[in-house]
């Protein structure tokens, strides 16, 4: 199990961490919003322990942020302990709420009532309103069937598992097309077909070609690329 902490108190955070760890659970630790956004953009976790109080921001507006981004499930641990903090929380997709000051027993045993209760991850990927299952080979936008040729399943299944880092076109093209000779032509017409079976006219775009990195999966920036070389 992988866990991001997010906590500025650096002694509760190092106290935290020291016993989760003595509990098998691997810890990734930053201590604001901006470290959490960064850290978040490398690794899926298994899930998030969150301060509402951060110097940043509020750990509330984090959980917005990451909606639709983290699948990870999230418990909030604050010394903010108002009804309408809680309220807040869970409206914003939290699945637990632990207020300050708190037992560690405690936290580690619902820490691991909150990951045991989550489908396995390794087998379903969700982005906005995508959702691959990689079982049965089935991929839906919304309540929308996404009809795909065995070449379009593939190239999604690669990006999805790889998601939100992107994939250069050479291993692309490797991987989908392991003993042929590929030209361009090809590899853009697979690109420019999924795209177009992925997100129709009102739904967001969540293929991207960024430049000089390769393809990616992930929510619509303003700044990505769209082209398909």
């Amino acid at each position: 199990m992988i866990v991001l902490l997010v906590e500025d108190d650096a002694v509760l955070a190092s106290q935290t961490i020291d016993f989760l760890q003595n509990e098998g659970i691997e810890i990734d630790y930053a201590r604001s919003i901006g470290q959490a956004i960064g850290i978040s953009q490398e690794q899926k976790y298994d899930a998030i322990i969150l301060d509402i109080n951060l110097p940043d921001g509020s750990g509330l507006e984090l959980a917005k942020h990451w909606q639709g981004q983290q699948s990870a499930p999230i418990l909030f641990l604050t010394a903010r302990h108002e009804l309408q903090d809680k309220l807040e929380a869970f409206q914003l997709g939290a699945l637990d709420y632990i207020t300050k000051p708190f037992a560690l027993e405690e936290l580690t045993a619902r820490l691991k009532v909150l990951v045991n209760k989550q489908p396995n991850l390794n087998n379903h990927f969700k982005l906005d309103t995508l959702e691959v299952n990689f079982d049965s080979r089935v991929a839906k936008r919304g309540e929308r069937v996404i009809l795909l040729s065995p070449q379009q399943w593939q190239l999604l299944a690669l990006l999805s598992k790889h998601s939100p880092n992107p994939i250069d076109k050479t291993d692309i093209m490797t991987q989908i097309w392991p003993e042929q000779d590929v030209n361009n032509n090809m590899y853009k017409s697979l690109i420019t077909r999924l795209r177009s079976n992925l997100s129709q006219s009102n739904e967001c775009q969540l293929l991207h070609t960024l430049k000089k990195q390769g393809l990616v999966l992930k929510i619509d920036e303003p700044n990505a690329s769209d082209t398909s070389n």
